[in-house]
């Protein structure tokens, strides 16, 4: 007796799909939420560790929002609140080579598309130690954070800054800006520019060696430092607190609030103080004396 059509078994056959696979959306491809006359800013998190994390920071342009376009990229490191040690060194095949205490990881340097990729390394609290070598030339950010930090500069710009704790602050070979904030900071230059502020306790500021076309900006900020100029066109501004600021080559000196001291001027620097300033003059010293309140203003 044949059954109805109805009942009849039918082998089963798998059938594959024919919609194509969707591959994941590249970093570098353009986000398809960016909004108008606002940054646009994506993370996109590469490794993640117990004692590190390592992301990718890529800012958009919709400038041409028929065509946006990176406008910046940058590698973020960021470590934990404990002691960290961190050593970033250039590695074959425009890569870099970080060891994380103790622990080596080796990343792209060089952005597929857009502008150079920069550095980010975030230390946190902890009494942390960042070492860059002077073979890395990528633009160079490192915020230290909570701690008594150590944080040496490489060969790219840079841009250091301590945070709170007494802060050992080295540029490099490149121009370079640091800040000590608070806590008693030492701030030294490398043979490139340099800009640098010790902010709060009493800090010592060292423009360091350079060429004759080197340029230093120094100001002590809060509490009594130490000044000292280094190669090259120095200024160099007191700020609050009695500070001692010492001349090197060609020196521009600024005193501000407190009992300040001069030292090793010569015949050409120039010199603005306030009524009760100590120094000695050298002959042919030009000397501005400044009301109360605008020592540390550059006449125009």
């Amino acid at each position: 007796m044949l059954l109805p059509l109805t009942h009849a078994a039918v082998p089963h056959h798998s059938t594959a799909s024919t919609e194509p696979q969707r591959s994941k959306p590249s970093p570098y491809d353009p986000p398809l939420d960016l909004q108008l006359g606002v940054p646009n800013i994506r993370t996109h998190l590469l490794l993640e560790k117990s004692d590190v994390t390592f992301s990718r920071e890529i800012t958009w342009s919709t400038r041409n929002p028929e065509k946006p376009q990176i406008s910046s990229s940058r590698l973020v490191i960021e470590t934990s609140n404990g002691a960290d040690e961190v050593h970033v060194r250039s590695w074959p095949g425009d890569k870099l080579q970080f060891i994380i205490n103790g622990r080596p990881y080796v990343l792209d340097a060089k952005a597929p598309q857009g502008p150079d990729q920069s550095l980010l390394i975030k230390t946190n609290g902890g009494d942390d130690r960042v070492i860059i070598d002077d073979d890395v030339k990528h633009l160079l950010e490192v915020q230290g954070g909570a701690g008594n930090d150590f944080i040496q500069a490489g060969g790219g710009v840079s841009g250091l800054f301590g945070g709170s704790g007494h802060d050992t602050l080295l540029l490099g070979s490149n121009s370079g800006y640091a800040e000590g904030n608070d806590g008693d900071d030492l701030i030294i230059g490398g043979s490139g520019n340099a800009i640098m502020f010790g902010n709060g306790g009493n800090d010592r500021l060292d423009a360091g060696v350079g060429n004759a076309h080197k340029q230093n900006l120094l100001d002590g900020g809060d509490g009594d430092d130490k000044l000292y100029a280094g190669s090259g066109t120095n200024h160099l501004k007191g700020g609050n607190g009695d500070d001692l600021l010492t001349g090197h080559d060609r020196t521009s000196f600024y005193t501000g609030e407190g009992n300040d001291r001069i030292a090793n001027h010569r015949p050409t620097d120039s010199i603005y103080t306030r009524v009760n300033d100590k120094l000695t003059l050298t002959q042919g010293s030009a000397w501005n004396q400044a009301k109360p309140g605008k020592a540390s203003e550059q006449p125009s």
